[in-house]
């Protein structure tokens, strides 16, 4: 599975867990069933919108290559680990 999927595998659990908590992306604030539902189709939103998704996500690869504790917590919220 590519690292990108993972990230997006675990995001999607993680709403399922706390579908009414916020995750603040850029300036926005969403709850993670409304996030989750924007990777689900992050390729038809608006533009500000998807540049936000395509940022946040850029942005957690770079930290899951980088980040030993993130990319932990990331492969066992995906249950890859």
């Amino acid at each position: 599975m590519k690292e990108l999927d993972i990230i997006i595998k675990a995001l999607k659990l993680e709403a399922q867990q706390k579908p009414n908590e916020r995750i603040y992306v850029g300036f926005k604030s969403y709850t993670y069933a409304e996030f989750a539902e924007m990777l689900n189709n992050h390729k038809k939103l608006a533009k500000v919108e998807k540049e936000f998704v395509e940022n946040f996500l850029k942005t957690s690869l770079k930290l899951f290559k980088e980040n030993k504790a993130y990319r932990e917590k990331i492969l066992t919220l995906a249950g890859e680990k």
